[in-house]
């Protein structure tokens, strides 16, 4: 039974929602009890146009819901084409399927989709669905999605990205595993968009960084950002605790409460919505890819019948995974042996690399790290396709343990492309002295392959992350934020690593 002062305050329930999403049941439960109660017994947070319940579905307590996520950047209300303007630009659309008995599903729209955007006037316009939010708020978003996808929607949760970098900075920063150095002053003077200067590897990382991080597309794709903001969601997921939501809560709850809007204005709605938020969260969070075809004629992405058919089955019934079944948090299960074909040679797409082990760039990096008592090492697999990267390809640097911790890890990260066919997408070597490094402490199972132990980390069906453990270090192999790599190949990479000499 939730408190009483839950029942009788509703404010919160934007803010809730999204720290929820970031956390686990402890950390859920957490946050619930520490919503305040109510002095005027008002109803919801929220400036933004109203919504009309009837573009919404009603659903019975209890049973699966999903909602729209909408992340939103305050901009200038004027425009170069004349047309009215909210005055905020959705650089996020997000779906979120809630199901108590299944993972918790994600599926971001990139915002250069194609859509009907139906005018005031009755016209319609081919337009990207950003353009719905920045023409009619939250009411025109709710309306271009629903045709588009044909997913009932149960509930709207507009954020603005200002209550994002706060609340990141409230929670101490966060631990995240970033794919390549990401870098622009706009000093050239010919390109003129966001500032960014992150730099590859495993860090902690605070909220304007971590902002532009993920909000970062101008090498790549709307498809990798996309790819990028759900893998923040599964890394926030494993590091937000309960006692971190006590610490903060209060200070999470007035930033969310400034920023946020929501259509939820019913106690009975407040309630169903938060019992399955939390009995939600004990479920992984899972990604479904948006499946699009670039438009032969300008930027926009297309939504093929056929596409659509396959994600919207695989969104809204996400079936629970059975290959390498989650052990309980924190430790390690023994993945049963199938009855395999021998396997010989190493998976498709992957070649055996000339040997890296005299290679003047990776023995000064050992030199580098062989004070903090690092061994080097370097994949002898790799994909057959790219190279390293043209930014920051080795880095040796070390990992605070903490905002505002002396204590610090060597550490270092090869970084490398997976080529022309495979827009923004990179993989790479971590490795650093600290063994219990908090994305290490995620539900893992144990693979042996190349006489190696190795820890693998999934994301829905997917290997995002594979370890190995020495005596004095650990060392991981990353897929892309996309996860494009195979499991194969991220096992047959992770089991290459070879010590560099000296």
């Amino acid at each position: 039974m939730l408190p009483a002062s839950t029942r009788q305050w509703p404010r919160y329930v934007g803010a809730f929602f999204v720290i929820v999403l970031m956390a686990g049941v402890a950390s859920a439960v957490a946050a619930i009890r520490a919503i305040p109660v109510a002095k005027d017994g008002g109803g919801l947070v929220g400036s933004g146009p109203k919504i009309d319940k009837k573009l919404l579905a009603n659903v019975k307590p209890g049973d699966p819901q999903t909602l729209l996520l909408i992340g939103s950047d305050k901009r200038s209300s004027n425009s170069s084409d004349g047309k009215a303007r909210s005055g905020q630009l959705s650089d996020t659309i997000m779906l979120a399927h809630l199901d108590s008995s299944r993972p918790t599903t994600l599926m971001s729209i990139p915002r250069d989709t194609q859509v009907n955007v139906t005018q005031k006037d009755g016209s319609v316009d081919t337009e990207k669905i950003n353009a719905a939010f920045a023409q009619g708020g939250a009411p025109l978003t709710v309306k271009v999605v629903t045709q588009l996808l044909h997913i009932p929607i149960s509930h709207v949760v507009v954020t603005n990205f200002l209550a994002f970098q706060e609340a990141v900075n409230r929670l101490g920063c966060l631990y995240e595993d970033i794919d390549r150095s990401y870098f622009n002053d706009n000093a050239s003077g010919v390109d003129n968009y966001s500032a960014i200067d992150v730099k590859s590897g495993y860090q902690l990382l605070c909220g304007a960084d971590t902002l532009e991080w993920v909000r970062f597309r101008h090498t790549d794709s709307d498809l990798v950002r996309a790819a990028r903001q759900q893998a923040f969601l599964r890394s926030a997921k494993g590091q937000v605790a309960a006692s971190k939501l006590f610490k903060s809560s209060s200070d999470l709850f007035k930033i969310f409460e400034h920023y946020t809007e929501t259509d939820l204005d019913d106690r009975g709605e407040v309630l169903s919505l938060l019992k399955l938020a939390i009995n939600s969260s004990k479920q992984p969070i899972r990604s479904v890819n948006f499946q699009v075809e670039q438009s032969p004629t300008n930027s926009n992405l297309l939504v093929t019948p056929a596409g659509l058919a396959e994600m919207k089955k695989e969104f809204l019934a996400a079936q629970p995974e059975t290959d390498l079944q989650t052990a309980p948090k924190g430790s390690t299960k023994q993945a049963k042996k199938p009855k395999a074909k021998k396997r010989t040679g190493l998976a498709k797409g992957l070649v055996t690399v000339p040997s890296e082990k005299s290679s003047p760039q990776l023995i000064k990096a050992s030199f580098d790290l062989a004070a903090g008592h690092l061994p080097m090492y370097y994949p002898s697999a790799r994909l057959a396709t790219g190279g390293y990267a043209n930014l920051d390809p080795v880095r040796t640097y070390t990992i605070k343990a903490g905002r505002y911790s002396k204590r610090s890890y060597p550490a270092f990260r090869l970084t490398y492309s997976m080529g022309q066919s495979y827009l923004g997408q990179y993989y790479g070597l971590q490795g650093t002295t600290w063994k219990d490094a908090p994305i290490l402490k995620q539900t893992h199972s144990t693979v042996q392959r190349g006489g190696k132990t190795l820890m693998v980390y999934k994301a829905g069906s997917k290997y995002q992350l594979v370890a190995w453990q020495t005596p004095k270090a650990v060392y991981w192999i990353s897929n892309s934020v996309s996860l494009a790599l195979g499991n194969s190949q991220m096992l047959d990479i992770a089991a290459s690593l070879t010590k560099v000499a000296g």
